[in-house]
């Protein structure tokens, strides 16, 4: 797997997070998002390794101060986590890895989406502070999109648990 950004991954995440996230996770977002290609672009318009959309770029770096060129790898891999540290300190969880999942779907999904889905599930008596509570309500919020988000964080967790056995 590709290694040359993992220095980026390391330090922004650390940054940003401190010792409470791995940064192999945010490696792993960044191989679910584009395979760590830098110059990806998907059909909606989102872009780089963390495959952000120009809004939530521009969004992001008014909000932080970094500097709104995401097509820098490097600059994308920190808007990226930065966005990704935005939607981690919106959850209250179970337990701090079960806000692990609530981060990357809202990163995917967008968390007003999440946040709606907590209020089905909480509809539904399910609990609103537990992703597979959450997950089964998605699709009344996103609709056919809800599978994309769920096979999302799926997709990430296990990369991660990949990087971190080594197996990738």
């Amino acid at each position: 797997m590709n290694n040359y950004y993992d220095i980026y991954f390391k330090i922004y995440a650390l940054e940003f997070f401190e010792k409470r996230v791995d940064w192999r996770l945010f490696k792993a977002m960044g191989m679910a998002e584009s395979a760590l290609n830098p110059e990806a672009v998907s059909p909606v318009g989102a872009f780089g390794v963390m495959q952000l959309m120009p809004d939530t770029s521009a969004w992001i770096s008014r909000l932080s101060g970094i500097p709104n060129t995401p097509k820098i790898p490097h600059l994308n891999i920190k808007l990226g986590i930065c966005y990704a540290y935005h939607c981690y300190t919106i959850w209250q969880a179970e337990s701090a890895e079960e806000k692990i999942p609530f981060m990357c779907a809202s990163y995917n999904a967008g968390p007003g989406n999440i946040i709606n889905a907590q209020r089905q599930a909480l509809k539904r008596g399910l609990n609103p502070a537990l992703w597979r509570d959450v997950s089964t309500c998605l699709s009344a919020v996103t609709g056919r999109h809800a599978d994309e988000t769920i096979n999302y964080v799926r997709r990430i967790i296990a990369y991660k648990e990949q990087l971190t056995d080594g197996s990738v």
